[in-house]
């Protein structure tokens, strides 16, 4: 990780990972869950995610967040899938 250091008046050096670090830094899986957020929110989705592992494992979540960073559509999402073989399929090959 890298370590920034900001100037102090007094021309000393102040170690800003250090400072933050105890401010009770976000976890890796939550500031990946508000980036998710943020772009769900950008693109007017009615997702949230709460859980990042949990409301993702059936893909349709990851699939809105790909669209909503991408820009571009997701092709064949099955958006109500019953069971674990229509999580990982196409919505073709699912029929």
């Amino acid at each position: 990780m890298a370590c920034i250091r900001a100037a102090q008046s007094d021309g000393s050096t102040d170690d800003l990972h250090k400072v933050h670090q105890n401010k009770n830094p976000k976890s890796i899986t939550q500031i990946y869950t508000d980036w998710a957020n943020h772009y769900l929110d950008k693109s007017r989705s009615r997702r949230h995610i709460h859980d990042l592992q949990a409301d993702v494992t059936d893909g349709v979540v990851l699939a809105e967040v790909i669209e909503a960073v991408t820009g571009q559509k997701v092709p064949d999402i099955n958006k109500k899938p019953k069971n674990s073989t229509q999580m990982v399929s196409t919505r073709d090959e699912s029929l």
